[in-house]
């Protein structure tokens, strides 16, 4: 690998080492990690370079950066595996008491990357409601299927006793958004940006305070407020109100929300993605420790779906927002 990178970017490592769980190396005040890239097109990677370069422009300095190799090209190859080589500046540990405000400021750098056209490959804005729907229809094909099986897998009989709980709460989802869109308008805030697609406490660690271009995606920046939400309320059960209230309050203190970001916040944590993404796991993956985990995941998420449902109907009320000043709607059956 060190000989390829001589070859195929000018650069030559000294040697490869694990760089915040990837392979990679250092050369003064620069890190690269290597970075695998058998699931990009270059059309891909392209517009996540472009987005490293608005970020860097704009004076991110813990935005990573692709580098071309010397055909022009973002994705190498290299004894039949594609790669990337991602660059970043070397930083020391870096505090997170203000990660809402430093979210608040990544957002705002990454707002019309692309002069308002948000028709790219990576983009995700405005496109939530068709992609819940290919995303339910598709799990409901299969939850027939298995209705059909009558199996005595344990795993299968929990898919068939949970989908239709999980299928009635992405309709609600749906539903608020088509209702947020026909009552509610788009304000200076609800512009895209550069997003996650899972914004976790793990991304922006201290340990690792780096940001990689694979986890971006151009998209509403109540993204990334919704699915921090969503992790810390499984991870921290004690602390989970405190938590979430001092990371909206510090994200507002920079860029406060416009009541339709709230509706499209409250919708996306209305849609259980993360019930999708532990079936979709489980029954795409064949090594059985990942199986296991999965299996542990969904039974978690089973027993505390109460827990959950209770955090959805108290939402709002929970971060002292008036639902009548801003015209919010609420869901009946969750409020009650």
């Amino acid at each position: 690998m060190q000989q390829a990178i001589y070859e195929m970017y000018g650069i030559q490592p000294t040697s490869v080492s694990d760089t915040f769980g990837y392979d990679g190396f250092s050369q003064g005040h620069l890190l690269y990690t290597i970075i695998p890239a058998s699931s990009f097109s270059e059309e891909e990677a392209r517009e996540l370079f472009e987005m490293g370069q608005h970020l860097i422009a704009k004076g991110d300095k813990e935005a990573g950066l692709f580098l071309q190799n010397k055909e022009g090209k973002l994705i190498s190859e290299w004894q039949d595996e594609k790669f990337m080589l991602c660059r970043h500046m070397a930083h020391s540990n870096k505090a997170f008491s203000t990660l809402g405000e430093e979210l608040a400021l990544f957002h705002e750098r990454g707002k019309m990357m692309y002069g308002g056209q948000e028709k790219i490959h990576r983009s995700r804005f405005g496109n939530w409601k068709e992609l819940w729907a290919t995303r339910h229809d598709q799990m409901e094909k299969f939850w027939i299927l298995k209705v059909r099986d009558h199996p005595n897998d344990e795993m299968d009989k929990r898919l068939i006793e949970s989908f239709p709980y999980y299928s009635g709460l992405t309709e609600n989802a749906i539903q608020y958004l088509v209702d947020t869109e026909i009552d509610d308008l788009p304000r200076a805030f609800d512009t895209a940006t550069v997003c996650h697609h899972r914004f976790t406490k793990e991304i922006w660690s201290a340990e690792r305070f780096v940001k990689f271009p694979m986890d971006w995606v151009y998209d509403h920046p109540s993204r990334d407020l919704s699915e921090y939400i969503r992790t810390i309320h499984f991870q921290e059960q004690e602390t989970f109100q405190a938590s979430m209230y001092a990371f909206l309050e510090k994200y507002e203190r920079k860029t406060p929300l416009s009541s339709f970001a709230w509706r499209l916040l409250y919708a996306r944590l209305l849609c259980p993605l993360h019930y999708f993404e532990v079936v979709e796991g489980f029954y795409s993956t064949n090594n059985e420790d990942l199986k296991e985990q999965y299996r542990k995941e969904l039974e978690d998420m089973l027993h505390t779906s109460g827990n959950y449902e209770s955090f959805l109907g108290e939402f709002y009320r929970l971060l002292g927002i008036s639902t009548k000043r801003y015209y919010i709607p609420e869901i009946p059956w969750l409020s009650s």
